[in-house]
């Protein structure tokens, strides 16, 4: 690693960190929504396999990802609901 490639990986590291400082609570909301996204797909797949032998199913792709990263829990119920009154 050469020395521009050291400045520049400082100077990443300080936009980020002045990033945090300045918009704390946006990030905040970001990162939990990312976890809970993550949770959210990861808590689908699990109930997927054990409810898809009552013919209860909800897809994973991106929107479903969304609806449960911003509502959370009861985003995740909401899903369940919505696809046993639809089908």
């Amino acid at each position: 690693m050469g020395n521009d490639d050291f400045l520049i990986y400082l100077i990443w590291i300080g936009v980020i960190i002045l990033i945090f400082m300045v918009f704390p609570k946006s990030f905040k909301f970001l990162i939990r929504s990312i976890i809970q996204g993550l949770g959210g797909a990861i808590g689908l797949m699990i109930f997927n396999f054990i409810l898809s032998p009552i013919g209860w199913y909800v897809g994973v792709n991106w929107i479903t990802i969304f609806i449960i990263a911003i509502l959370g829990l009861p985003g995740f119920i909401l899903l369940y609901i919505v696809n046993n009154v639809l089908y």
